[in-house]
């Protein structure tokens, strides 16, 4: 059986490609911003444990999209509540949270998922995460990624974090700096895209491990899988969609810091914005072995 991954949206709803990165330089501190985003992660993730640990939490649901629990909204508010005062002015893009006025085209952004993973948090999986982000410029800037319980030995839990400010690109946990990813040597071995990390709904529910002639594991988390993708854990994350900029924002900036590209399913870049809230099916990765895995689903590159 052939595995069918629904066709991306019309090119010409996607935003372009951006011109070659700039530095920001005194526009915008980023190593400030990056301690604030980072801080304000950690808080969150704590919020998150402390709704776990009176062992009773409020659930609801959002019509049409799926659960919302207490710990989402009392993440998303310590989220807002720390980064707001960091820009004077920056634009909010939540999912958890009303959006308040238009979002301009290069102004300041954050994009933010407090509980990206709710579904899996409520099954009581460590496979959720704290995901948030900073677009300035028109451009991802700043992202960070925490995960409240871990996930496991190789992922880890704590704050992975990603820089990103023209040629400057620095990725870490908890303040230590994260290795660059290791492609393939050559040979044999440039075609093997090494494990792959999927959603849990395109493991248990159409089973696409029996259709990839490779190591195929599943998680929840958009921003979980990002963060395997971005340490070695997986060779490749395949998501099938549809997913949302705020599920993909945090992990992206760690994913580029150390290396890693997203690609649409035609192989060509996946540029994330908060004017494009959906995004469509893609490949995280290695560059290599991205393109390798795309290669072994049949898509001619």
């Amino acid at each position: 059986m052939a595995v069918v991954i629904p066709p991306p949206p019309d090119p010409t709803a996607l935003p372009e490609p951006p011109r070659p990165p700039e530095s920001l330089g005194a526009s915008l501190d980023l190593d400030v911003l990056r301690e604030g985003l980072e801080d304000a992660v950690r808080a969150a993730s704590a919020a998150i444990r402390n709704v776990v640990a009176r062992g009773n939490m409020r659930i609801g649901h959002k019509w049409g999209e799926g659960p919302v629990t207490e710990a989402d909204h009392a993440a998303d508010d310590v989220l807002h509540a720390r980064l707001s005062p960091l820009i004077a002015g920056a634009h909010w893009l939540s999912e958890e949270s009303e959006q308040a006025g238009l979002l301009v085209h290069g102004e300041p952004t954050w994009v933010i998922d407090p509980i990206d993973g709710t579904r899996e948090f409520i099954r009581g999986l460590p496979e959720f995460g704290v995901s948030a982000a900073l677009f300035a410029g028109d451009r991802l800037v700043l992202g960070a990624a925490g995960l409240p319980l871990g996930t496991d030995a190789e992922a880890g839990g704590g704050v992975y974090s990603g820089l990103l400010d023209g040629a400057r690109r620095e990725a870490r946990l908890d303040g230590a700096p994260l290795p660059p990813l290791v492609p393939p040597t050559g040979g044999a071995d440039a075609s093997d895209p090494g494990r792959i990390v999927v959603s849990r709904w395109d493991y248990e529910h159409r089973r696409l491990h029996m259709h990839l002639p490779y190591e195929v594991y599943p998680l929840g988390s958009a921003v979980v899988k990002l963060v395997h993708a971005s340490t070695g854990a997986a060779g490749v994350y395949l998501s099938t969609g549809p997913r949302s900029v705020w599920d993909a924002a945090g992990g992206a900036a760690i994913l580029e810091a150390v290396g890693g590209t997203m690609l649409q399913i035609d192989g060509r870049p996946l540029v994330l914005s908060p004017q494009q809230v959906g995004i469509p099916p893609f490949v995280a990765g290695d560059p290599t072995r991205a393109r390798a895995l795309l290669r072994g689903i049949g898509v001619d590159l």
